[in-house]
């Protein structure tokens, strides 16, 4: 466990502290992306976005759990599921520095898609 700190103190110290106050800002605005965006397409951004992290629902946590289980087999990106609030919700993390504006357009584009499959399962067969 010790020698994961070398990891950590060699990024600093590669990043400075520009470099890191730009990787979380860059995170941060990503995921304020992917909630704008999804918001705009009709999923329900369950949560403010303060970092990284962005909670989605489809309505319904059936709906929400075909939409994740679509999106998963998509694999244009990756997204896990939770709970909140009792909800079954789809969780976005966005954790890498490579990602992306055209990154997080993919992903929103893969989400309808995803959502079209599941109100529409047909669709998968054309």
């Amino acid at each position: 466990r010790r020698s994961r700190v070398i990891e950590l103190w060699a990024t600093l110290k590669y990043l400075g502290k520009n470099g890191v106050n730009e990787l979380v800002t860059n995170l941060h605005e990503r995921a304020v992306q992917f909630a704008q965006n999804l918001g705009d397409q009709g999923f329900e951004v369950l949560n403010d976005v303060v970092f990284n992290q962005v909670l989605i629902a489809c309505g319904e946590d059936a709906m929400t759990e075909k939409v994740l289980k679509n999106l998963q087999e998509l694999r244009v990106c990756w997204c896990g599921g939770s709970q909140w609030h009792g909800r079954k919700v789809i969780r976005i993390s966005v954790c890498s520095w490579a990602t992306t504006p055209e990154d997080v357009d993919l992903c929103v584009d893969s989400f309808v898609h995803a959502r079209a499959l599941a109100s529409h399962p047909e669709l998968a067969e054309i």
